[in-house]
């Protein structure tokens, strides 16, 4: 079967796809994870697989019932459906996060060409959250408050240069970014750029990525102290609300230091320091305040100074009217919670055991990662030969009408996977176009064609 000649290398994409939800291959998987412990029995592996990852995207209206009755449709296995949640324990969970890492590993090619040349890896990574039940309390314990005592954190981090996952984890909601930035120091290499939020600055934690010959680019937090040298070479505490006014006084947008941060053990960096504008100040002024009235409290004016101004501390040598642009790739994570959220419906939750839980999110995330790697390759086919920009979000709302259409192809084999490519490729520049609003950036295709 002849396959377009898009450039996307369907073929190679197709196969590694059918190879890995190959019957054999993800029985042998189910086996070595302990799902399947004797053989003969009623569900396999990869029916256990089939129905969570190709029936119904709502699970909270998924019934234990409708998972057997998909069974007894496919594949003529009549079981109860108190049989079916036996099945969700640990070997499944084990099993799912196995299928999950073969997919996360499906190699892929640099999507964008000759952009990000001086780094190797180039990191985005954030997370996002959402409430569970109450009696997922003990597995995933919540923040307090006014909130579900339970609630879950999702660690998502990927390589914009390459399009690759980089991780994909389920964590409790206790366990902060600045911990995770701690736990995966060690997966960051020489030459990469890692470009996070807030939540994941630790000073220590810049250093050891200098260290490593690596580059960041973060926000800095509002209440951290930062110094520079004056001429007689003493260090000086930032007076950011005197700075603040200065910049407005003399019509500067922004400036460029060499500071220190931090009380104890100062961090030498580069700082690029913006001023934001009226609407953009007034806007996080009333979000400061309303969040300091919860705690019976008022914003500081060292804090207001800050929420005039945008800060960045890097070690790269991005100029200083670009580092802005380039920290704003950041912002693609936060498009891609949205389709999982409103098209991968991830945070629809209703009671169950947690092991049902974890094994229906993971099996959306294994959908949502297979077809990130279409995605990924229609997206950066169009802008690098195109120079069309495509909306993720109207491409997956297609993968997901489609999701019949998908199994039914990867089932069949890789032609059909190729022609099921093929037949998205073809409706993308008509039916899948980003659309432009006013003063928005839409997949920061407009930072990239910068860099």
């Amino acid at each position: 079967m002849r396959s377009l000649d898009f450039g996307i290398n369907q073929h190679q994409l197709s196969k590694e796809i059918t190879d890995l939800l190959n019957e054999d291959n993800i029985n042998e998987l189910a086996k070595e994870a302990g799902f399947i412990k004797r053989s003969g029995g009623k569900i396999d592996g990869f029916m256990f697989l089939d129905i969570l990852l190709f029936t119904h995207f709502n699970f909270k209206e998924l019934s234990l019932n409708d998972l057997a009755v998909q069974l007894k449709k496919r594949y003529k296995v009549v079981i109860t459906k108190q049989s079916i949640d036996e099945r969700f324990g640990d070997g499944a969970i084990v099993f799912f996060k196995s299928v999950l890492e073969k997919v996360l590993n499906i190699s892929i090619l640099g999507e964008l060409e000759g952009i990000f040349t001086q780094y190797g890896q180039v990191r985005i990574k954030d997370s996002t959250s959402f409430q569970l039940p109450e009696t997922m309390k003990d597995e995933y314990p919540g923040s307090g408050g006014s909130g579900s005592p339970a609630c879950i954190r999702i660690q998502f981090e990927y390589d914009i240069k390459a399009g690759k996952i980089l991780d994909l984890s389920l964590h409790a909601y206790t366990s902060q970014d600045a911990t995770n930035a701690k736990d995966t120091i060690d997966t960051i290499s020489s030459g990469d750029l890692v470009i996070r939020d807030l939540g994941y600055i630790v000073l220590p934690l810049l250093q050891q990525i200098e260290d490593k010959g690596a580059f960041y680019l973060n926000r800095l937090h509002s209440g951290t102290n930062v110094y520079e040298k004056n001429k007689d070479g003493e260090m000086v505490l930032i007076d950011f609300a005197k700075l603040h006014k200065q910049l407005k006084r003399d019509g500067i947008i922004r400036i460029e230091k060499q500071v220190y941060v931090g009380s104890k053990e100062r961090f030498k960096t580069r700082m690029i320091i913006e001023v934001v504008p009226q609407q953009v100040y007034q806007e996080r002024l009333r979000k400061a305040k309303a969040s300091s009235a919860k705690r019976n409290s008022t914003v500081s004016e060292k804090h207001k100074a800050t929420l005039g101004l945008t800060i960045f501390i890097t070690n790269t040598d991005t100029p200083i009217n670009e580092v802005r642009l380039l920290y704003t790739l950041r912002w693609q994570i936060e498009l891609m919670f949205k389709i999982w959220k409103s098209i991968g419906e991830i945070d629809r939750v209703k009671k169950m055991k947690v092991e049902r839980f974890e094994a229906c999110l993971l099996a959306k995330l294994i959908w949502i990662a297979l077809n990130w790697q279409i995605m990924r390759r229609i997206v950066g086919y169009f802008f690098n030969n195109k120079k069309i920009e495509i909306s993720p979000y109207k491409l997956f709302k297609t993968l997901k009408a489609s999701l019949i259409e998908f199994k039914q192809a990867i089932v069949s084999g890789v032609d059909n996977v190729i022609s099921f490519i093929d037949e998205v490729m073809e409706i993308s520049p008509i039916n899948h176009l980003s659309e432009k609003k006013k003063n928005a950036m839409t997949w920061s295709y407009d930072v990239l064609r910068l860099f």
